[in-house]
């Protein structure tokens, strides 16, 4: 671990707030958060959306030795954040695949002759062994992950090229570890310690709650119902609701905004049907131009275009502070996902409006889209004759002779790996053994994996049809609490008038029955006492985590929650 000496007093980090940054105080979970690093102590911290994140490294930087390292797969952000940093006068150097290779050497130089302290960078880079031979020289003293969340594959944003990253620090010498991310749910949390090889780290985890969203689900029966929605939705359509909050309501669909699409053929039809409502919009997808995404990103920063219809692929790391409301013309296939993504609005503490507009229909879509992706016999089979080919080759290599798909080749390569059948070492992958058989290999973990989406989906489910506040049914899942009965900033608490409440069928119970009191094991959580059970739903408390979490029947019928004594 890299020497950080004594940990500076407070004046010291109080000065550099002050002086670097321009600020008073810090926000929630920042000092913490920073103090722990300078105190050579690893750091997970979970802060959400507009908590000032980047600040914790960037402060940091300026009281520890060596160089920061800030790991990024938003080249926006990293943009953003390094002409910030030039402006007050922070040495700063970044290297990502927009460099040219005499570019990314000067920038190395920068740092090497100490002109800058900052090092942004991709997670692809250390796919490329010169890259990391090129630091090994440096003293780094933070490594810093940012969007951790990413280096799961339970997650909702994965990038195998994270995975590449705890060998990277070991290569640095094990310098301090800083994992950051808005949105992680405890078993999330676990494997991003576990993945990065995090070590007994600090675990910082700040509230969640977004108190100035409105929180609204406008349930529809046709598909054809959603132009109508959308543009009534568009058009300040909130007179239904209690004059304390429509106009507030209507005054932020007048502002910029987000309508996310699960396809790209609709984000292109929703801008179309935008612009056809003489509303400034454009769509984004990660299969358009990257010439056409930049445009359209930069037009939307500066309010050229008021409104976005987009994919999933447009947002992370998208820091516009005004944004009014985010629509989902589909439902998302998790919690996580909807929150991660309903929170790019408000981020200014302003007002703003979150609606997903629910068909029934909607969650087999995305049902369907959570359970792709299950690695089979036929690709272990593959898998093995690939590697008999050639028994040491690149990630690349690997995913060319097979035909697999990044994600699931490092899937398929993490099984082998525990079965001791491959090693991996700077994204090479080297066979250990003369020869495998697929058949003795055990895909439970795939099943467990498939079961564990569809658990997730449930519990969208479950929001998209509660009667019950919206906000506790959000901060419930994240594990906290939420003491007031209702929120009074969601549909449920504040109904529309002639608003009909959704009374849910009885799911079918499940082929397991559990008891209040009755000692559980969940694969991912741990080990909980179950607090109530009532039909299928079954409310655990996870000793491990502190996490309280409804599991619907679904989960039982899984396997993924067990007596203990099974």
């Amino acid at each position: 671990m890299a020497a950080h000496g004594a940990q500076p007093a407070a004046a010291d980090l109080g000065h550099v707030l002050h002086e670097s940054f321009g600020l008073e105080s810090f926000r929630p979970g920042q000092e913490r958060s920073i103090r722990a690093v300078l105190n050579g102590r690893d750091v997970l911290a979970v802060l959400p959306t507009g908590a000032g994140k980047s600040l914790v490294y960037q402060a940091a930087a300026q009281l520890l030795p060596g160089i920061t390292i800030v790991v990024s797969p938003l080249l926006a952000l990293m943009k953003d954040q390094v002409e910030s940093l030039e402006q007050r006068d922070v040495g700063v150097s970044f290297v990502n695949s927009m460099l040219s290779a005499g570019d990314a050497a000067d920038e190395l130089d920068k740092l090497r002759s100490g002109r800058a302290r900052l090092l942004y960078v991709t997670p692809d880079r250390f796919e490329n062994e010169e890259f990391v031979a090129g630091l090994s020289g440096t003293e780094v003293s933070l490594f810093v992950v940012d969007e951790a969340h990413c280096v799961s594959d339970w997650g909702h944003s994965f990038r195998p090229s994270y995975l590449l990253l705890a060998g990277a620090a070991a290569c640095l010498k094990h310098p301090v570890m800083l994992a950051l991310t808005a949105t992680a749910t405890p078993w999330i949390r676990r494997e991003i310690v576990e993945r990065l090889a995090m070590r007994d780290p600090e675990i910082v985890v700040r509230d969640t709650d977004r108190p100035n969203l409105f929180l609204e689900v406008r349930r529809v029966e046709a598909e054809t119902d959603d132009r109508r929605v959308l543009q009534e939705l568009l058009t300040g359509d909130a007179d239904s609701y209690p004059d304390e909050v429509a106009p507030r309501l209507a005054r932020a669909m007048q502002g910029s905004g987000i309508v996310y699409t699960a396809t790209t053929k609709a984000a292109r039809e929703t801008a179309e049907w935008l612009r056809g409502w003489g509303i400034a919009a454009d769509y984004y997808h990660g299969q358009r131009k990257k010439a056409d995404r930049v445009r359209v990103q930069e037009a939307f920063m500066d309010g050229e275009l008021r409104v976005i219809a987009a994919t999933n692929a447009f947002g992370l790391g998208v820091d516009k502070p005004d944004v009014r409301f985010v629509v989902h013309r589909d439902v998302p296939a998790s919690v996580e996902v909807y929150y991660q993504e309903a929170g790019r609005a408000g981020r200014d503490g302003e007002f703003a409006r979150c609606t997903i507009i629910y068909r029934p229909a909607d969650l087999g879509r995305a049902a369907f889209l959570a359970g792709r992706g299950e690695l089979t016999r036929d690709e272990l089979e593959r898998g093995r004759a690939g590697l008999l080919k050639q028994r040491e080759v690149t990630y690349r290599e690997l995913a060319a002779a097979i035909g697999l798909d990044k994600a699931d080749l490092v899937r398929l390569v993490a099984i082998l790996k525990q079965h001791k059948i491959v090693q991996e070492r700077r994204g090479r992958v080297r066979l250990r053994v003369d020869d495998f058989d697929p058949d003795a290999i055990s895909l439970d973990k795939e099943q467990y994996r498939r079961a564990y989406e569809q658990s997730r989906l449930e519990m969208m489910h479950g929001y998209v049809e509660s009667v019950g506040c919206r906000r506790r049914y959000i901060l419930n899942y994240f594990g906290e609490e939420f003491e007031p009965e209702q929120c009074d900033m969601c549909d449920n608490d504040v109904p529309r008038s002639g608003t009909q409440r959704v009374v849910v069928a009885e799911p079918e119970p499940s082929s397991i029955q559990f008891a209040s009191g009755e000692r559980v094991t969940h694969e991912a959580w741990g080990e909980g006492v179950v607090e109530s059970a009532t039909g299928p739903d079954v409310t655990v408390l996870f000793e491990t985590t502190g996490y309280k979490t409804l599991a619907a029947g679904l989960v039982a019928e899984h396997g993924l929650l067990r007596r203990l004594d099974e």
